[in-house]
C-alpha cells in the first residue's frame, strides 16, 4: 500500500481506560479509517517513561474490524508515553502518539471532569464518557443530578429538579456504570447547606440568618442551612450523601459551597449566636468521612473552596484533595500560581483548580482556545490539576455547568495533546520533591539560570516568556510559557503567541549532566538537546540553544 495512504490508515489511538490501577493489563485501542480497504499492517509500539524506552512491541495487525486492541503487560505506577509507527516495506510512513497513566489510586492524580445531562435521551449515550476517557479524566463530577438539594435520591424513574431540568434515574445509573468500566470514579454533587424553600418552611430553626435576621438565600431558589454539628441539618445532609453512595453506587461526594455566607446567625434553641463557617466546614467534612467510610472504604471527598476560601481550615480536614474555585480578584496567571504555591504550604494533597473560561462564550472558540492552552500550561507547570472539560467535548465558562460550551473536533484534538503531555510527564510535573526556585535562582543577582535572546520573566508578564523553574537534587525542570503578544489575565481571550528567534540558556550545574531533553504538547516525545559544559566563575555552566518555542515548552536536565 502506498505510504501516503497509510498515513491516514489510523483515525485515533488511545488507552481503553482513563487510568489503570497497578496490576491491570493495559489496552491500547486503534481506530482504523473505515474508508481505507482492509490490509495487513506492520506497526511498532513503544512505551516510554519520560525519555527512557520501557518496552516495545512490533507486530502485524489488520484493519478488517472497526477497532484493534493491543494488550500490554501490567506496567509499574507511572505516567507513560505511547508512540506508534506504521511501516511500509521497513520504512516508517506515519507516527501517532498517546499516553497511559498507571496509579495505585485515583486519589494520587485526580483529573476532574463533569457530566450534567441525564435526560431519558442520555440513557444509551456513551460518547460523553468516552470523550473524557480520551482526556484521561479519571474522576467525573455528576453535576445537578439530584431531585432536590435536601432530598438527593428520587425513587421515581423520571423527575424534574429544582432548576427545571428533566432527569432520568436510568441515565444516571448507566453513566455511573460506564465511568466504572472506563477507569473513572463517579462523584456526586451535593451542596453542603442548600435547601429548597419547602424544606426551610418546615425547619426554620435549622437555617442561617443574616444580621437583619432574614434567612440567607441563593439565586432565590435555595435557603442556606446551619451546618453546625449540633444542628439537625448537619446529620441530615450527611445521611443524604450516604443514600447517594448506597443506592446509586457513587464513589464519593463533591461537597459544594457558594462562598457566602462566611459568617451568619444561628437560631438554634432560641440561642442566637454567630456561626463562623470556616471553623464548621472541617467538622462537617470529618463527620462525613466517618459515616461514608462505613459504606464504601475508598470513598472520595472533595470540598469546594470558593474564591480560595477557607483553604487554611479545610485543607487539613479529612478530604482527599484540595479543590479551589477561582474567581476575581484572582485574575492573573500570577494569582493562579500563588494559589497553588500557598496551598502547597498548607498541605501536600493534590490541588484542583476550577477556573472557568468566559472567552469561549464571549469571544469565540479561537480566543478561548489559546486562553485554555496557556491556562492549562500554567496550572500543570505549577503541579496542579484543572476542572474545565467534560460532557460532550464541553468546556466550562461559568459556575452553572449545565450551560457549558461545546468545542470543535479540531480543538478537542489539540487539547488532547496537552492532556497526553500531562500524563507522559506527570512524574515530573507532580513530583513533590521538585522545589520552585523561579524567584530565587534567576534574574537580578541570581545567576543559576540565565535566559538570553528574548524578554523573559520569573513572573507572568505581558508580552514576555514566563519561566517556571523547579528542581531537585537530580532534576531541573524548566517550563517556558510563551506570552509574547498576550496579556496575563487568565479569563480573557488570547491569540497565538508570537514566535521568536533562537534563545540561549546558561544553567549552573553542580553534578555531572546525564541528559538534556526538550518537549512540548505538539511534539510529545522527548528530543535530546545538544549542550556544552564550560567553566564559569561560579562553577560549571551548561549552555544550550533552543531554535523554536511553542506556546508551552519544557526542558528537562537530568543530573548524575
Amino acid at each position: 500500500m502506498k505510504g501516503d495512504i497509510m498515513k491516514d490508515l489510523i483515525q485515533d489511538i488511545y488507552p481503553n481506560k482513563a487510568q489503570y490501577l497497578e496490576g491491570e493489563t493495559v489496552e491500547i485501542v486503534i481506530e482504523w479509517n473505515p474508508d481505507i480497504k482492509p490490509t495487513d499492517v506492520c506497526i511498532s509500539l513503544v512505551v516510554s517513561h519520560l525519555d527512557e524506552k520501557y518496552l516495545s512491541i512490533t507486530k502485524a495487525v489488520d484493519n478488517k474490524s472497526g477497532n484493534s486492541i493491543i494488550e500490554i503487560e501490567p506496567l509499574q505506577v507511572n505516567g507513560y508515553g505511547v508512540d506508534i509507527s506504521i511501516f511500509d516495506e521497513e520504512k516508517i510512513v506515519a507516527t501517532y502518539s498517546t499516553a497511559v497513566d498507571v496509579a495505585s489510586s485515583h486519589k494520587d492524580s485526580p483529573r476532574y471532569g463533569f457530566l450534567s445531562e441525564f435526560e431519558s435521551d442520555d440513557v444509551l449515550d456513551d460518547e460523553d464518557v468516552l470523550s473524557m476517557k480520551k482526556l484521561h479524566i479519571n474522576m467525573v463530577q455528576f453535576y445537578d443530578w439530584m431531585y432536590r438539594h435536601d432530598d438527593l435520591v428520587n425513587e421515581e424513574e423520571n423527575y424534574i429538579d429544582l432548576m427545571g431540568k428533566k432527569i432520568s434515574l436510568n441515565a444516571i445509573k448507566n453513566k455511573i456504570d460506564l465511568c466504572h468500566k472506563n477507569g473513572m470514579k463517579a462523584i456526586a454533587y451535593g451542596a453542603v447547606y442548600a435547601a429548597s424553600k419547602p424544606f426551610y418552611e418546615n425547619h426554620k430553626d435549622e437555617a442561617l440568618y443574616n444580621s437583619n435576621m432574614q434567612p440567607i438565600s441563593f439565586i432565590d431558589k435555595f435557603i442556606i442551612m446551619n451546618i453546625e454539628e449540633k444542628s439537625p441539618w448537619h446529620r441530615h445532609i450527611i445521611n443524604e450523601y450516604e443514600r447517594a453512595i448506597r443506592v446509586l453506587d457513587f464513589d464519593g461526594i463533591h461537597m459544594d459551597t457558594y462562598g457566602y455566607p462566611k459568617k451568619a446567625v444561628s437560631k438554634l434553641s432560641d440561642d442566637n449566636h454567630i456561626v463562623n463557617l470556616e471553623n464548621e466546614f472541617p467538622v462537617l467534612i470529618n463527620n462525613t468521612r466517618k459515616q461514608l467510610s462505613k459504606v464504601k472504604r475508598d470513598v472520595t471527598l472533595i470540598f469546594n473552596n470558593v474564591g480560595n476560601w477557607p483553604v487554611s481550615t479545610t485543607s487539613v480536614a479529612d478530604q482527599d484533595m484540595v479543590y479551589i474555585e477561582v474567581w476575581d480578584p484572582y485574575s492573573t496567571y500570577n494569582h493562579i500560581q500563588s494559589i497553588i504555591r500557598d496551598t502547597r504550604r498548607e498541605t501536600d494533597k493534590p490541588i484542583i483548580l476550577a477556573a472557568y473560561l468566559k472567552p469561549f462564550m464571549d469571544e469565540g472558540e479561537e480566543a478561548g482556545a489559546y486562553a485554555l492552552k496557556i491556562l492549562t500550561a500554567a496550572i500543570i507547570s505549577n503541579g496542579a490539576y484543572h476542572l474545565i472539560l467534560g460532557e460532550n467535548q464541553g468546556v466550562l465558562t461559568q459556575g452553572y455547568y449545565v450551560d457549558y460550551t461545546k468545542i470543535s473536533d479540531n480543538l478537542f484534538s489539540e487539547i488532547r495533546k496537552y492532556y497526553d503531555f500531562m500524563i507522559r510527564y506527570s512524574d515530573l510535573f507532580y513530583d513533590k520533591s521538585l522545589i520552585d526556585v523561579s524567584m530565587t535562582h534567576a534574574y537580578g543577582d541570581n545567576m543559576e539560570y540565565v535566559f538570553e535572546g528574548d524578554d523573559f520573566s520569573a513572573t507572568a508578564d505581558s508580552n514576555k516568556i514566563w519561566t517556571i523553574i523547579r528542581e531537585s537534587a537530580d532534576t531541573k525542570l524548566i517550563s517556558l510559557i510563551n506570552l509574547k503578544g498576550n496579556d496575563v489575565i487568565w479569563n480573557k481571550g488570547k491569540k497565538q503567541s508570537k514566535m521568536n528567534s533562537a534563545i540561549n540558556l546558561k544553567i549552573q550545574v553542580e553534578k555531572e549532566v546525564e541528559d538534556v531533553y526538550i518537549s512540548s504538547p505538539e511534539q510529545a516525545a522527548p528530543v535530546k538537546c545538544p549542550y556544552n559544559i564550560v567553566a564559569g566563575e561560579r562553577g560549571n555552566i551548561l549552555i544550550m540553544d533552543i531554535n523554536k518555542l511553542e506556546m508551552w515548552t519544557v526542558i528537562v536536565i537530568k543530573l548524575g
